[in-house]
């Protein structure tokens, strides 16, 4: 692919020659170390590419063998500047549009959210736009590792955080302290460590150094198996440490507490079909309307429906445009049943339990309970699992690095 373009960049030919020696021509090209490649028969014939500079090189080869070569297309940037050389407007459009793009690809133009059920996209984006961050930064501005950081400190119910820029957008995963960490993968050398307080129940160990055992209680933080391996010698004696990345299949006994709460009382709305739609655009954070909508309804709901131009999955642009409609409904103050509080309860615990199972996680023991008390549905208790427990945390070099020392000291 590489020689590809370098040879598109530079110019090539694609050259037939006539006469009764070409492999003799061929072997003079070898031996002259004149490159030709894509050699091939057509109509009794041989054809083949060569790069532009070489052409003349031919000249000599041909007076000897009796072979007439002939240029039957020329291929590459070299001759297609020569051919529109006129359209200097094209060209400057295309040098001004590879400009923009290279500009362009500077700002982060995208933010997305992934995770999480209690905290909206809409307002982690609010959070992280008073932390001046936002659609439109340079990315060389956006710190991840800050952002994690300000996210843990505001968010104490955020047991996991990862911030990280792909192409032209900024993308923040976020984890509940009511659901597992997903798995990561290392690189570097690195530790195994609990993510949470729990009890080993099985370890099996492929690289690394196991530091616990069936049974053992370990708190969040602990390290389960070390990245570095210890080197000894014929008489016990310590030779190095290796760091490694860790690798083992663990799984730990620990627990979750849930607990939702909502009024027995809410608003239904009864929608009246009086509704209103609008258009708009965005260049950059600037929202401009082709139909802004004019609305006297008393309660409404908007709905936007919002699209980002981009290039590729990576590479957004500062272009959105979108729809937006707002609804009438009318409110009607209802209260629910035992049995549907109930029941809305248990579909919230459901979609609990089937999102721990997606995470790897084994439901050993349920004891949540629902109860109506002071009007409201309250949701509450612990519930019993095996899951990998665990994160990777890098070796640092003070750990595994053993100081040198003379017989002086």
């Amino acid at each position: 692919m590489w020689r590809k373009l370098v040879n598109w960049l530079c110019g090539y030919l694609s050259v037939q020659i006539k006469g009764n020696a070409p492999e003799r021509f061929i072997n003079l090209c070898f031996n002259k170390r004149i490159l030709i490649w894509d050699l091939r028969n057509i109509d009794e014939n041989y054809r083949f590419h060569i790069q532009a500079k070489d052409f003349k090189k031919l000249k000599p080869i041909a007076r000897k063998t009796g072979m007439i070569p002939r240029i039957k297309e020329k291929i590459g940037l070299p001759f297609y500047v020569h051919r529109y050389r006129k359209r200097k407007v094209f060209f400057a459009g295309i040098l001004i549009c590879s400009i923009l793009v290279y500009i362009m690809s500077l700002f982060i133009w995208d933010i997305q959210i992934l995770g999480g059920s209690k905290y909206t996209p809409e307002a982690m984006i609010k959070f992280l736009h008073s932390k001046n961050i936002y659609t439109g930064i340079q990315k060389k501005k956006v710190d991840c590792q800050e952002i994690e950081e300000q996210i843990r400190l505001t968010y104490n119910d955020v047991g996991w955080v990862s911030a990280e820029i792909k192409g032209t957008r900024l993308i923040i995963k976020i984890t509940e302290t009511n659901m597992p960490s997903p798995a990561t993968i290392a690189i570097d050398p690195s530790h195994m460590i609990a993510t949470k307080d729990a009890i080993v129940e099985e370890i099996i160990t492929r690289t690394g150094t196991p530091l616990v055992k069936p049974g053992d209680i370990v708190k969040k933080g602990d390290i389960l198996v070390s990245g570095i391996v210890t080197v000894k010698g014929d008489f016990d004696d310590i030779i190095r440490n290796q760091p490694v990345v860790a690798d083992a299949t663990i799984v730990c006994k620990s627990y979750y507490d849930y607990y939702d709460k909502f009024p027995m009382t809410y608003l239904k709305k009864h929608f009246t079909g009086e509704q209103k739609t609008g258009y708009y655009f965005s260049l950059g954070r600037e929202k401009i309307f082709l139909h802004n909508p004019r609305y006297s309804y008393a309660k409404y709901d908007i709905i936007v429906n919002e699209n980002t131009l981009h290039v590729t999955d990576s590479f957004y642009l500062p272009f959105r445009y979108g729809m937006i409609t707002i609804r009438e409904y009318e409110e009607e103050k209802l209260m629910y049943t035992e049995q549907e509080a109930k029941e809305i309860a248990n579909n919230k615990v459901q979609r609990y339990f089937d999102r721990l199972k997606q995470n790897g996680v084994t439901i050993l023991e349920n004891n949540i309970e629902i109860t109506i008390e002071n009007n409201s549905c309250i949701t509450q208790g612990r519930i019993i699992v095996e899951e990998p427990a665990w994160e990777y945390q890098k070796v640092h070099e003070s750990e595994w690095r053993i100081e040198q020392t003379d017989e002086h000291n």
